[in-house]
Parts: C-alpha cells; structure tokens; sequence
C-alpha cells in the first residue's frame, strides 16, 4: 500500500504508486498514478491539459502489486482486442474473402478501420486523418512522429500492437487471421509480462545495493561515534592531567617562599 494511504489514483482507483505520482494543480485532491497520467486520464472535471505537479516517492512499493497491476493492465488490453476481433467476425464463416492489409489502407480507410476497432482512439485518428496518414505511413513510424503527433502511451501501444498483428498476406480467411493475431497478441503479452519481469529484477537490484550502501552508512556512523566517544575522553584525561600539573606547580611555589 503507498506510505500516504489516504492517497489513491483518481483515475484507477489503485491506492499503489510506482514510485511517482502526478497531483493536479487545478481540481483539488486530484492524483493521478503514473500509468494514467501516461494515458491522459480525463475524469470528472479533470482536463488532460491541466497541470500537473511530478512528485517523487520513496521506494516502499510492495513489487508483488507493482506487477500485479501491470500484469492485470495487460490482462485487460488482451480481453478487449480479442472480444473486438470476435464481434467483428462474419457470421458467414464459410465464404473466406480476402482482407486489406494494413500498409494497403489510404488515410480514409486507416481513419475507418481505428474507429471501427476501438471507439475511443476516434481523436487520434481524426489526427492522422488530416494529416493523410497512411497505413503504410503508420507501419513506418518512428519515436520522433509519435510525438510530432502528441500520442499518449496508450495510443501508442494500440497502435504498435495494430503494426504487429495486421501485417499479415491478404488472401487469408477472417477465420484465420483471428487465430494468426490471438497468437500474436498473447506473444506480445508474454514479451511485456518478461519486460515487467526485468524491470522488476533490476528494482530489486537497486534496492539491494540501496540496503548495502545504508548498512555501510550505519557503520561508517558507528565508528564515526566511537572516534567521537575516544576524542571527548581523551579530553577528559588531558584537563585532568592540566590540573594536576596547575597542582603541582602551586605546590613547588608554596615550597620555594617558605
């Protein structure tokens, strides 16, 4: 749980922050989890251009949930393609007919397709519609056109998992091409869930060498008060030896004027 639990994601519920977290600067106890943030969450009153203020966690996060919560994101995103692929299925499975692959769509007929598979990437592809991106221009994309076009993450996940799974021969029944992108689709999960993993490993990692290097803290304190300790009773010892040495010296004065 976070180390502020009165704290939880407005867009997701989740009270677990990756190490970050986002706070509006507008709507009031407004957060947002990094994972939303990423997808411009809009929720409520919250716009997607307000401010946000960054603010850095310490590293109390239980990994288990960390990728849990990622493992159930990737959960989701499976059962949504593959429940939008079987409603767009022809009832005459019979007839095979040919399919339009993704570098042969105009920019009307890629605007068309991203609607009809899912509703909610209408604005991006009312984007690259005026744009006259293709599908052929989309297969082509780089990190730098992603963000000449402002896609979020999440965006640009479907859209890297459209590349992936769409590119396949046009002569094929609709029948198989579900098969060919259901096995798509769960290989590209299984190589995020492995990504999570190394992530995760590496977290540990740091926070091992985290743990060494307080201990080495600890102990650099601990001699550290022991040096601290030995001074102060040296002290001790040197203003006993000056007072004996004052006791002395008044005893030697005291003899020489009797």
């Amino acid at each position: 749980m976070s180390a502020q639990s009165n704290i939880y994601c407005n867009g997701c519920n989740t009270d677990e922050f990756a190490y970050v977290r986002y706070k509006c600067e507008i709507c009031p106890n407004y957060n947002l989890c990094l994972t939303c943030y990423n997808n411009r969450k809009e929720t409520l009153n919250h716009l997607s251009s307000h401010t946000m203020l960054r603010i850095e966690l310490p590293s109390t996060i239980n990994h288990d949930s960390f990728v849990k919560q990622y493992s159930d994101q990737m959960n989701r995103l499976e059962e949504t393609y593959l429940s939008q692929y079987l409603s767009n299925l022809s009832v005459n499975n019979n007839q095979p007919k040919s399919i339009e692959t993704l570098d042969k769509l105009s920019a009307d007929r890629l605007y068309e397709y991203l609607i009809r598979l899912d509703p909610n990437l209408k604005s991006l592809a009312e984007k690259l519609k005026n744009q006259r991106v293709s599908g052929l221009d989309l297969i082509n994309f780089d990190e730098n056109d992603y963000k000449k076009f402002d896609i979020t993450y999440g965006e640009k996940k479907k859209l890297q998992l459209l590349i992936e799974l769409k590119q396949l021969n046009s002569n094929v029944s609709d029948s198989t091409q579900i098969q060919n992108e259901i096995i798509q689709l769960k290989s590209v999960i299984k190589k995020q869930e492995e990504e999570i993993q190394e992530k995760t490993n590496s977290i540990q990692q740091l926070e091992d060498i985290l743990e060494k290097q307080e201990q080495q803290t600890q102990l650099q304190d601990a001699i550290i008060q022991q040096l601290q300790e030995a001074i102060e009773k040296q002290k001790q010892e040197m203003d006993m030896l000056m007072e004996l040495v004052e006791q002395q010296r008044s005893l030697i004065l005291a003899s020489q004027k009797s």
